[in-house]
């Protein structure tokens, strides 16, 4: 399959869409539940992945209680397994046979390893159908803006680049900012990049949230110049998209292009749909030292944000 096109597109089509499969992900978060209990799921298959390791949460407990509820079947796996996500997409890939598949994709609770998993399936295997249509929904949350402490333990491209070494070329980081300055330091320590450019993320249901992430990241702020720190709509996927591909097709010319998708899942999912045009633009996931889960509601912050993905069959591109 080959991916033709992206655009966002309001909830409410979703309740006029008629899905195929809807795979949604359990976590810790109140968030994770919010599309599957606000929309209608019936005459789909519906699939829910959750965490295979042991746990105390009573809310995670609770999701996965609503999700069984709801009649979704359960995928236990690690947080950085694919073989298992692999294998449920190779399910829906000998499953029904039709000339277009909808599925919708809630990768709200999701890992970028899960996530990555799905969409490298679509491209690399062979389905019944046609033109596969992918709507990823992002609900957004409270957003919590505490500074965390995590130390870097590793950074390797994500699953989907076959790309293992740099280019010969100067270092170009294109850094997404979250709450943990201390991995982000240490990766530029490591990486001693050319340029930096930094991206900021605004939320429109919490203003202040901007300010927070930029007071909790001075310290590498302070070396960068003012023109290469973005702010970016974080519930607007389609002008994310649009920003990091114009600068990654900028800088990747004379420069090696790593892309790090920290910050609002968002963000993550359209750097890795964009290193499916570009798998020269290293897209980094950095693993921390600690492995204990932060506590965070997570409680939904307003309707979730869709991105329509369309993947076609190469010679049927223009379907």
């Amino acid at each position: 399959m080959e991916l033709v096109h992206n655009y966002q597109v309001s909830f409410n089509e979703l309740h006029t869409e008629k899905f195929d499969y809807i795979i949604a992900a359990s976590g810790y978060q109140k968030r994770c539940t919010y599309l599957a209990e606000n929309l209608n799921i019936e005459g789909s298959d519906n699939l829910v992945i959750s965490f295979n390791e042991k746990t105390k949460s009573a809310l995670r407990l609770e999701n996965e209680k609503i999700f069984e509820k709801l009649g979704f079947e359960a995928i236990k796996t690690a947080p950085d397994e694919h073989s298992d996500i692999e294998s449920m997409m190779q399910r829906i890939c000998s499953g029904k046979v039709s000339r277009t598949l909808n599925i919708l994709v809630d990768y709200s609770c999701m890992t970028k390893v899960w996530c990555a998993t799905i969409i490298k399936y679509l491209l690399k295997n062979d389905f019944h159908a046609e033109r596969i249509n992918i709507y990823f929904s992002y609900t957004p949350k409270k957003v919590n803006a505490l500074s965390q402490k995590f130390r870097l333990k590793s950074y390797a491209p994500l699953i989907f680049n076959g790309e293992k070494t740099l280019k010969k070329k100067p270092v170009a980081l294109i850094a997404g900012l979250n709450n943990n300055l201390e991995m982000m330091k240490e990766l530029i320590d490591e990486l001693k990049p050319s340029s930096i450019y930094a991206l900021i993320p605004f939320f429109q249901h919490d203003s202040e949230y901007n300010q927070k992430i930029i007071d909790n990241n001075a310290q590498i702020l302070k070396n960068i110049p003012s023109e290469k720190v973005l702010k970016y709509p974080a519930e607007r996927p389609d002008q994310i998209s649009s920003m990091i591909t114009s600068l990654c097709l900028d800088l990747r010319l004379d420069s090696s292009v790593i892309l790090i998708p920290q910050g609002p899942k968002p963000f993550s999912l359209v750097s890795i749909l964009l290193s499916v045009r570009y798998p020269d633009v290293l897209i980094y996931d950095l693993k921390s030292k600690e492995n204990k889960t932060k506590e965070d509601p997570g409680l939904p912050a307003g309707k979730p944000v869709i991105l329509k993905s369309v993947f076609c069959l190469d010679e049927d591109e223009d379907y």
